[in-house]
């Protein structure tokens, strides 16, 4: 294979970084087992920086087809988040006509196997590589009908960074997509949603109590307190009586 050895070379980078005590600590933001090394997020971008230094030569598809063996490798949770690394660094420079997102959103589909994935993949290649290409955001609301809860997830967490932030943004495009996700039984994308709605909320404020107010009814718990975690207490307390009684 032609990148094996960069393969084993960041392998091997991620091998000596990887420390039991992390891992174990880690497992805890975890409701299910996951195979950790017990690598930082924080080295694992340096890992991926570091690679980048020593191979000036490799063009941006080679580091995407490294990016794509590592996403694809379901050895470590830690290999999912190097790819993530790798595509961030590269994603500044691409000039794709959007490809990228239909490669992500395989990732999400297809990949991706827990929470802290799908928020990596959102909040760091993918809003770097939207920043760059505004135009692009519409699509992302469409990931809000896929099959996969993360991708699901991913149609609110990828564009939180973007409200208030960019005139690209569709206040009532986001509205029907967190009313469209509402009834799903997933409970992270629940919690996409309450995310979603807490950053408008900072926003756009009267937008989202208004929103609320109207689909209280149908609201979880969980999705009703990160909504309103940015709310005054009273206003919290009111929220949260009425769903107590909602609900």
């Amino acid at each position: 294979m032609k990148h094996a050895a960069i393969i084993a070379e960041l392998e091997s980078a991620l091998a000596a970084g990887a420390s039991a005590q992390l891992a174990l600590s880690l497992q805890r933001y975890f409701p299910e087992p996951v195979r950790l090394l017990g690598v930082s997020n924080t080295e694992v971008v340096k890992i991926a920086a570091r690679a980048f230094a020593r191979h000036p030569a490799l063009s941006l598809d080679d580091w995407l087809a490294l990016a794509e063996h590592f996403a694809q490798s379901q050895a470590y949770h830690e290999h999912f988040i190097l790819a993530s690394a790798l595509v961030a660094k590269v994603a500044p420079g691409l000039d794709d006509e959007g490809r990228l997102l239909e490669r992500l959103q395989s990732w999400l589909e297809s990949d991706v196997s827990n929470w802290a994935q799908c928020d990596d993949l959102c909040i760091k290649p993918l809003y770097i590589y939207l920043k760059r290409r505004p135009h692009l955001l519409a699509r992302i609301y469409a990931w809000g009908q896929s099959d996969s809860p993360w991708c699901r997830r991913a149609s609110n967490v990828a564009l939180v960074k973007f409200v208030g932030r960019s005139e690209n943004f569709d206040l009532e495009q986001m509205f029907a997509n967190c009313k469209r996700l509402l009834a799903d039984g997933d409970p992270y994308v629940q919690k996409g949603i309450g995310w979603m709605l807490k950053v408008a909320s900072q926003y756009e404020l009267q937008p989202v109590l208004a929103f609320v107010r109207k689909h209280l009814s149908l609201m979880e718990r969980p999705t009703l307190r990160y909504a309103i975690e940015k709310l005054p207490a009273e206003m919290r307390r009111t929220f949260t009586q009425a769903g107590s009684v909602t609900g």
